[in-house]
């Protein structure tokens, strides 16, 4: 076989792996897959290279299988080939890795003054857990700021950068709020997160449903709101309900996008919360800015043409190197280490090695 046919059905078996991660395939996907595997010998041997080299590497593709209920381990036949798929129990296996790399604080919140306000901050690569009064949580990720003031009449929180995960405790006379500059997000007995991204402010929900409103004024500084239970110049957007996903733009106070999302995105999307970062045929270019968003490693992606190359895996957060490796062995990326905060990518070629 040649070079570049090599090159081909690897790029293909890579290409199936992405396609297949984190969902259950289809008929048409099994019969497509089938056919695949059974146009030759070196088919059926490099998804199952592929697929190993993944986890040795434990950058973990997971060959979507349809099981009736949970297991450890679950076998797949395909044309002849069988796959045995092993599913991780997250803290026995990659979770432990993930702990090792980030710093995941649990600290529980405890205010004696109702009018007292405390800040939380985490650095890059760095998670916090904060249990509030009430019962309620906050999940801070990295490079993340949010200041909380309980008082009797409300509970509110302001995110002054980065992203979080709300898991709210019921209490009607205490209404829970969370502003982030223009945008306010309002909720009773629910979960949800918010991330700030540049003047976007993107909200997902995972549990019940939250009031997103635009406010008039922008918060700079949390003490022009904080002790107080009441808000001017309130504009209610949009209620986002369980399974929604929505974009507000600060700059202009208006909705940008809103869409449903199906739970095996909503798991990849908050896998963060779990010290995973999933991708299914997600763009290098949006990999390498999520990726990047977890270490101090400057990541340049040289070559324009490989900006759009589909990535599918699941990564370790913080395990840079594993990502490289990655990309090296199953995407034909040219990794170059330009020193101990600098990487280029580019396309790998037979006579450049990587660095």
């Amino acid at each position: 076989m040649t070079d570049i046919g090599a090159q081909k059905i690897n790029k293909e078996a890579c290409a199936w792996i992405a396609k297949l991660h984190g969902a259950a395939p289809s008929r048409q996907e099994r019969e497509d897959l089938r056919a695949w595997i059974a146009q030759s010998s070196a088919h059926q041997s490099e998804i199952r290279r592929v697929a190993k080299l993944w986890g040795e590497l434990d950058v973990l593709t997971e060959l979507a299988v349809a099981v009736e209920a949970p297991a450890k381990k679950a076998r797949w036949n395909v044309g002849g080939l069988s796959l045995l798929l092993h599913h991780r129990v997250l803290i026995g296996a990659v979770g432990c890795a993930a702990l090792g790399l980030m710093a995941i604080l649990f600290i529980p919140f405890k205010s004696a003054n109702p009018a007292q306000q405390v800040v939380y901050t985490t650095m890059v690569g760095e998670q916090q857990l904060i249990t509030l009064d009430d019962g309620s949580t906050v999940l801070l990720n990295t490079n993340s700021q949010a200041t909380v003031d309980y008082t009797s009449a409300a509970r509110t929180i302001y995110l002054d950068r980065g992203q979080a995960h709300f898991d709210v405790t019921s209490n009607p006379a205490r209404p829970f709020r969370v502003f982030a500059d223009r945008g306010m997000v309002r909720a009773v007995g629910t979960a949800f997160s918010v991330y700030l991204k540049g003047t976007l402010m993107e909200v997902t929900v995972t549990e019940g449903a939250v009031e997103l409103s635009a406010v008039d004024k922008p918060v700079v500084d949390s003490k022009t709101l904080f002790g107080t239970s009441t808000v001017a110049g309130v504009e209610k957007l949009v209620v986002v309900k369980a399974g929604q996903n929505v974009t507000f733009d600060q700059q202009v106070k208006a909705i940008e996008s809103m869409e449903t999302v199906d739970a095996t995105a909503i798991s990849r999307k908050l896998s963060w919360r779990e010290g995973l970062l999933k991708f299914s045929g997600a763009p290098l270019h949006d990999v390498v800015e999520e990726i990047s968003r977890y270490t101090d490693i400057s990541i340049v992606i040289l070559d324009p043409g490989i900006r759009d190359l589909r990535i599918g895996g699941l990564f370790s957060v913080g395990e840079v190197e594993k990502m490289f490796e990655a990309l090296e062995f199953s995407f034909g990326v040219r990794v170059d280490r330009i020193n101990e905060n600098l990487v280029h990518l580019a396309a790998a070629t037979p006579d450049t090695p990587s660095q």
